[in-house]
């Protein structure tokens, strides 16, 4: 009965999708009776034969016969054109959840006026069960200043405090978030200088952030990757070069976490075993010396940042695809409660969302030192599967948008990132042991010198730092101008493509392209080293290792 009623459930979100470009809460149909009832009424009152059909064959296998009944006779009967209107619309303001990508609504525009309810109503409370007359409700006008769309890891509450935070320095009073139908979706409303002002925010995944901004729903985008060549050239009319400096804001760090069950004595991983998890081609703990029992994969949905860094740090680069039977999330909070509550889930999230869960050390090889997420692996992005977060602005934006971008990566933006658990690009001291993997004058440094928290990175070939690289020299000078006793010391690393001795030179180059740029700066660097390929981060057989090798570490004396 349970499989039939499932089923059931199924059809009709399709249906309504089909017919009517509605979005249906899937889990909330099957859970929540009172929202299950008020979201039937409202389909049957749509007069469409097969989703009543539908709506009274779950009643009748839910041993609800009267309800059934009233379905059908609501099918039947005649409206007026009116009622049918008004109840269309009801419904869709209360069931579109997440559905604003399919372009039905409105667009917002910069300058225009929405009107918001001035009472929120729970899901849950009776008021709902009975909506009142539209004309009842009194209604507040405010202004749209602007929308951001795009990544759950930085719209769920990343984004939020860091707008918050930005308008109350403005001046703004009476800020309120109104919660929307669903947790990634929401509006800040707020008075600033006599105005009714709101910021519309929906967090349903990185790839939404360039759709949106391209079909002007939105005017800054979020993402928890870097925008693809694709989104650059599809947006380069309307926008700009989203890749330039102007326009490209990393605004935090993170790491994707591998998450297992407290009680998996697993604790170490390589990104190649990974990919064969997560493709399903190895399907039981027993398999990699666990319990005999079968593994439960979660995965973040096609839309999140969060699964293309994923895929493409993992799956893409071992020629794999996500296994069919994973179960998806919209939510990284939702997918890390999974996996803390079933001993053999297996699951990747952002580094914030680990809470009950356990985080592998991870390995990008069996040549490769396994290593754990930590704020300083992955602020100086070591780790194997670090990743940066951004906000996208088009260079024609306003003022106001181009401030906040500005304010996020500003020291107050990173204290804000650091407040809630992300890694900020502040600059960190830390203590680093010698390895055995490492020459002996990389040796004698870690002896006598402290790392800090950011690495250099260039682009393919070129001694051209990348846009986070061209932002921490500005951060690396506040430190220097802060702590004027110490002494720097670049240590360039290069990727393994081409003769050894040309890397060794290649690093050196780097390491001096970096000492260029701070004594143009004012900054004297007490010694330069390069040590070519040796120490590699990752594989070199893949264009995202050979990256994450070629780079400059700033140690302190």
């Amino acid at each position: 009965m349970e499989h039939e009623k499932l089923q059931l459930i199924d059809q009709i979100v399709s249906t309504a999708k089909r017919e009517f470009d509605i979005d249906l809460a899937k889990e909330k149909l099957l859970s929540e009776e009172e929202y299950r009832t008020l979201v039937f009424t409202e389909l049957a009152s749509l007069e469409n034969a097969e989703l009543n059909r539908l709506i009274s064959l779950f009643d009748q296998a839910s041993n609800n016969p009267q309800q059934a009944s009233v379905h059908n006779e609501q099918s039947t009967s005649h409206r007026n054109k009116g009622v049918l209107i008004a109840s269309s619309i009801a419904f869709i303001a209360l069931c579109a959840i997440g559905a604003w990508f399919g372009f039905s609504g409105t667009k917002t525009q910069q300058n225009e006026i929405v009107a918001l309810p001035a009472k929120v109503v729970s899901q849950k409370s009776p008021e709902m069960a009975k909506p009142k007359p539209a004309e009842q409700i009194p209604e507040v006008a405010y202004q749209s200043l602007f929308a951001i769309h795009g990544s759950n890891t930085i719209g769920e509450k990343l984004a939020p405090a860091l707008l918050k935070a930005y308008f109350e320095e403005q001046g703004a009073k009476e800020i309120d978030w109104q919660q929307g139908k669903i947790a990634t979706e929401r509006t800040m409303k707020f008075d600033m200088d006599g105005e009714k002002l709101a910021i519309a925010l929906a967090a349903h995944g990185s790839s939404t952030a360039f759709k949106a901004l391209n079909a002007n729903m939105a005017q800054i985008g979020m993402s928890s990757r870097k925008i693809k060549t694709s989104e650059i050239e599809a947006l380069k009319g309307q926008s700009g070069d989203l890749s330039k400096l102007g326009n490209e804001h990393i605004i935090a760090l993170d790491g994707l976490a591998i998450i297992v069950n407290q009680n998996n004595p697993l604790k170490t991983i390589t990104t190649e075993t990974l990919s064969r998890i997560f493709s399903g081609e190895i399907s039981n703990w027993a398999e990699i010396g666990g319990e005999q029992a079968p593994i439960n994969v979660l995965a973040r949905d096609d839309n999140s940042g969060t699964f293309d860094t994923f895929k493409s740090l993992v799956l893409k680069k071992y020629g794999r695809k996500l296994t069919k039977i994973a179960k998806r999330f919209e939510s990284s909070s939702e997918l890390s409660e999974h996996v803390s509550r079933d001993d053999f889930a297996i699951g990747f999230i952002g580094l914030n969302y680990i809470r009950y869960s356990k985080a592998l050390a991870i390995a990008d090889s069996s040549d490769t030192k396994a290593i754990y997420p930590t704020r300083f692996t992955i602020a100086t992005e070591d780790y194997p599967l670090a990743r940066r977060l951004y906000l996208y602005t088009p260079t024609n934006s306003a003022t106001q948008i181009k401030d906040f971008a500005n304010f996020a990566i500003s020291d107050r933006g990173q204290e804000i990132v650091q407040e809630l658990g992300l890694i900020s690009q502040s600059i960190r001291v830390e203590d680093v042991a010698s390895s055995e993997l490492a020459p002996d004058k990389y040796n004698q440094y870690a002896k006598l010198a402290k790392r800090l928290s950011l690495n250099f990175r260039f682009n393919y070939a070129t001694r051209d730092l990348d846009n986070k690289g061209k932002r921490d020299l500005q951060r690396l000078v506040s430190f220097v101008e802060e702590n004027p006793s110490k002494k720097l010391v670049l240590m360039g690393f290069s990727d393994s493509i081409g003769a050894r001795d040309k890397n060794t030179m290649l690093s050196l180059s780097r390491a001096k392209s970096v000492e260029q740029e701070l004594n143009a700066r004012g900054i004297n660097v007490y010694a330069v080293e390069g040590f070519g390929e040796d120490m590699p981060l990752a594989n070199n057989d893949n264009e995202v290792g050979r990256e994450r090798n070629r780079r400059v570490e700033v140690w302190v004396l």
